[in-house]
């Protein structure tokens, strides 16, 4: 695990450090509270980072490498996608109770904030690149995706030093998911997690020089781009009184432990690379290509796969769409004995016929999909996917639904 750490910050570029950096914070019971990302909202405002309820920010902050690596925390816990998480200043924390050991992973900021249309102010405001054409994956395996992708660094050794190398440098900042672009002060690339810059002039009142590399302040961006709730992002004191309520009045009830969080939903989605992968681009041996979004101008669907942990298939899943664009309509679907699901995109719904919609239609249609479970509850997260109408250049969509409890 120690290596893990030293590479994450060396691809980070910042020192290790024994104690936290200066400023007005405190230690609390079981964490720390610090006030250096309150946005002015007066001395006694902040966030607390703990290990409350089995959660170990606090250890996971602290080995990952504190301020820092991570910045400061930036909000309080919340949830996403069925898991506790907490915004610092670079990341999004996730922890993960359903890994052996529990430990903090990073959300995927940067492909969350693609998903929510955010690709545009994220070049103009942030001069972070935009996301990679999907055909960029075309016909590769999983170990060819990624090394395609780790192969866009090469365009700059100083931002391929930062990322780092090995697996972790994958773990703690993503895939790439742009190409090393110049945006004038500085060139930049753009990863799953992490925003990467290396800069052409000096920015001094930032305190940056000509040739440095920084790593753009990811879990500030989400906050300020809506991915943090706003009530997330409603400071507290050391004592966790929150900022926008009075005091509340004292109760005689006793307030137990926490128990150890499990995920929301009994499925999860993911990316047909992430793991466990199921996909190859060879068609004899999978019916799901390695890439997000490939166009197709004779078929347009949705297809995917539901599976355990290990990989493995299964069957008689229950998932389910609602349909909005051409028609407003909801769908069903059982997995089929390979674990995967379809939904064609413009087929009619219920009570019309086919000759309404036709092939690659062209009209917008979006998608909302997620399991349900066997009393006909919403059992996942929910995967949005827009077609907008060009088979083209976005005909297929391949995601997969993972059991994680």
């Amino acid at each position: 695990m120690a290596a893990c750490v030293c590479t994450l910050i060396a691809a980070l570029g910042l020192p290790l450090a024994s104690a936290q950096v200066s400023g007005a914070d405190q230690d609390i019971p079981n964490g720390h509270f610090y006030t250096q990302a309150n946005g002015g909202a007066g001395p006694q405002f902040g966030y607390r980072i703990t290990d409350e309820g089995g959660i170990g920010f606090w250890s996971d902050f602290q080995r990952l490498g504190g301020v820092n690596a991570l910045g400061y925390p930036a909000s309080r816990r919340f949830q996403l996608d069925g898991f506790t998480v907490q915004a610092t200043q670079k990341v999004i924390m996730q922890w993960r109770p359903d890994v052996s050991p529990p430990q903090v992973y990073f959300v995927n900021v940067f492909d969350k904030l693609h998903d929510l249309g955010k690709d545009g102010v994220l070049q103009q405001t942030y001069q972070i690149p935009p996301q990679l054409d999907p055909s960029f994956d075309a016909g590769r395996n999983p170990q060819e995706v990624q090394d395609g992708r780790l192969a866009l660094l090469n365009g700059d050794a100083s931002i391929a030093a930062k990322y780092g190398t090995g697996p972790s440098a994958i773990l703690y900042n993503g895939l790439p998911t742009s190409q090393i672009t110049n945006e004038g002060p500085f060139s930049a690339v753009r990863a799953q997690r992490v925003a990467i810059q290396h800069w052409n002039t000096a920015n001094p009142a930032a305190g940056i020089n000509s040739g440095d590399v920084t790593v753009v302040n990811g879990g500030d961006v989400a906050k300020a781009l809506g991915l943090v709730p706003a009530d997330a992002a409603v400071t507290e004191t050391s004592t966790g009184q929150l900022a926008a309520t009075p005091t509340p009045v004292a109760t005689a009830t006793p307030v137990g432990p926490t128990p150890t969080p499990v995920p929301q939903f009994t499925y999860q989605s993911k990316g047909v690379t992430d793991p466990p992968v199921d996909c190859n681009n060879d068609v004899t041996r999978s019916s799901i290509p390695c890439a997000q979004v490939v166009g197709n101008g004779n078929q347009q669907f949705i297809k995917g796969r539901v599976m355990n942990q290990k990989g493995d298939h299964l069957q008689f899943v229950s998932v389910h769409a609602q349909v909005t664009g051409g028609a407003t309509y909801s769908q069903d679907v059982q997995t089929q004995g390979d674990g995967t699901f379809v939904f064609w995109i413009g087929n009619p719904p219920p009570g019309e016929t086919a000759a309404s919609t036709g092939n690659c239609p062209t009209f917008s249609v979006q998608y909302q999909i997620w399991v349900n479970s066997t009393t006909g509850a919403r059992d996942s997260d929910i995967r949005t996917i827009n077609y907008d109408g060009n088979c083209g250049s976005d005909g297929e969509f391949h995601f997969d639904f993972v059991k994680v409890k």
